[in-house]
């Protein structure tokens, strides 16, 4: 039965992943004239156990992964195992099952494949310092494949060390970068281009469309692709400027919460997805119960608001919380579990209805922050605690006059100028404007010279510059003072305008409408 087979059985539910039995087959080799059969049954015993942890792994990293709503990413604890195993018994798999001799290389592959996701989910989690931990004994399992490989005379096996080389020096990139390692992240950018560009000759790259091409992207900096003309210095500026949004937004991968109590797990996808979405996990049987009032709502394709479920439940989860706390501290008394969990599930209700009706203009991840300043909005959602058990005496006295009082607010902040969005949204936007404008007029400027594509420090000046210009646009403009309006705001014609003088000053570009 092949693993595409099984795969799709697990996904129908008619095998358990627990059920699945592992058959490891071992030549034992008794010398002549060896007394001691025990000893050499004993060697065996710890070889099946190493090989016992790779297939667990394994089974995970080539089978489940294929299931519709696994990942590979999912099974981090499994492939933990396998490092840690590594680490501990270093002479029993470097000598035997890595050994340049061995006639089955596949078990070097695949550890070399599961080591490298390892690698991934640690980086992109932020933990750089276990990435590189893993990192050392990863590189060192590829060179014995890479070793083990060579005049093998097996083609596939050939083409396939040097895709795992190609993606661990993919991986080596984006280390570099964010430890700031310029030899590392050149060095491997360098491989990976002269990768990229014999698979591209034999036509035969990207062909399932998702490996990436730094071949291509890199060769919009630079206005050419003859890297070895190119300083050291000058990729490592470009690999820096690209990865610059990674650093602004942090860890890609978060590790997951459960949806009840907000435990958070240890190593990511030891919590049990919901079998109906497989999206929401859960740290416990117990808390998945407890949970289903408030999951049901969301659960499947019942979320039929353009925000994401995780965006709709935080922000269910923190209504709830900050209007608990207004009860609770002008009564003195706290509510009770059932009574909070009851408004988590009506709320969500509401806030579907909400943002697909009348509030449909936040109906968006960027402008559902813009929510919370809406006299309208917020008087809703008065009216809505008004009427559920444990809310309904405090928030009944409150919501009367409510969005008069928030629009007495609103008033004052335009009488002031001050500015709804904040300034780090503000200048999360200009950066991103900038970051745009950088590429592409540093390459029509640049005419080969890549000291003027990859100038930051102009760059730096001119998010500093659009941060001034969207200030004062946007309290001249207060339709635009929202997260919303920010992405309207390029749209506008005179901002336009406005903007192509500042990129005109920032880059020397002389104005040609000027006298």
């Amino acid at each position: 039965m092949d693993e595409e087979t099984v795969a799709r059985m697990i996904e129908r539910g008619e095998i358990e992943e627990e059920n699945i039995c592992f058959h490891i087959e071992q030549d034992i080799e008794i010398p002549a004239g060896c007394n001691d059969i025990s000893s050499v049954l004993k060697d065996a015993t710890v070889l099946s156990e190493r090989l016992t942890i790779l297939k667990q792994a394994h089974l995970r990293f080539s089978l489940l992964s294929k299931v519709s709503y696994n990942s590979g990413l999912d099974f981090e604890r499994f492939y933990r195992e396998l490092f840690d195993d590594i680490q501990a018994h270093r002479d029993i798999w470097f000598d035997k099952l890595f050994n340049v001799d061995n006639p089955k290389p596949t078990r070097a592959e695949f550890t070399t494949g599961i080591l490298g996701t390892l690698c991934t989910i640690l980086r992109q989690r932020g933990d750089l310092e276990g990435c590189m931990e893993v990192m050392s004994t990863y590189m060192a399992v590829l060179k014995r494949y890479q070793k083990m490989t060579e005049g093998c005379g097996r083609e596939a096996q050939i083409t396939c060390c040097e895709g795992l080389t190609f993606r661990a020096d993919i991986i080596r990139i984006n280390c570099g970068v964010q430890l700031r390692d310029k030899q590392m992240a050149v060095q491997a950018f360098r491989a990976v281009v002269a990768y990229e560009k014999k698979e591209k000759a034999l036509g035969r790259y990207d062909l399932d469309g998702k490996a990436p091409d730094m071949d291509g992207i890199m060769e919009m900096f630079f206005g050419h692709n003859r890297y070895d003309e190119v300083a050291d210095a000058d990729i490592f500026q470009a690999l820096t400027f690209m990865n610059q949004d990674r650093d602004r937004e942090g860890p890609a991968l978060a590790l997951g919460q459960c949806g009840c109590c907000d435990e958070e797990e240890t190593m990511h996808g030891d919590f049990k997805k919901c079998s109906r979405c497989h999206e929401q996990p859960y740290c416990s049987k117990k808390c998945q119960v407890k949970d289903w009032k408030v999951h049901k709502q969301l659960c499947g394709k019942k979320n039929t608001t353009n925000l994401g479920s995780e965006c709709l439940l935080f922000i269910t989860k923190q209504l709830v919380k900050n209007h608990t706390d207004t009860v609770e501290i002008r009564t003195g008394r706290p509510l009770t579990e059932f009574q909070k969990n009851d408004a988590k599930a009506a709320l969500i209700k509401k806030l579907k209805e909400m943002f697909t009706g009348e509030f449909k203009h936040f109906n968006s991840p960027s402008s559902s922050s813009d929510a919370a300043s809406d006299p309208a909005f917020c008087a809703a959602l008065a009216e809505f605690f008004a009427k559920q058990p444990g809310y309904e005496e405090v928030w009944g006295r409150l919501c009367i006059g409510y969005k008069g009082e928030l629009e007495k607010q609103r008033q004052m902040r335009r009488k002031t100028k001050s500015l709804s969005v904040p300034d780090e949204r503000i200048r999360e936007y200009c950066a991103d404007t900038a970051r745009s404008l950088t590429m592409q007029i540093g390459f029509l400027l640049s005419d080969g010279n890549t000291s003027d594509m990859m100038d930051l420090e102009r760059h730096n000046r001119l998010v500093d510059e659009l941060v001034l210009l969207v200030k004062r646009f946007v309290r001249e403009h207060l339709q635009y003072d929202s997260h919303a309006g920010l992405i309207d705001l390029g749209s506008n014609e005179e901002f336009k305008v406005q903007m192509a003088d500042v990129v005109g000053t920032v880059w020397d570009i002389p104005n040609p409408n000027a006298n």
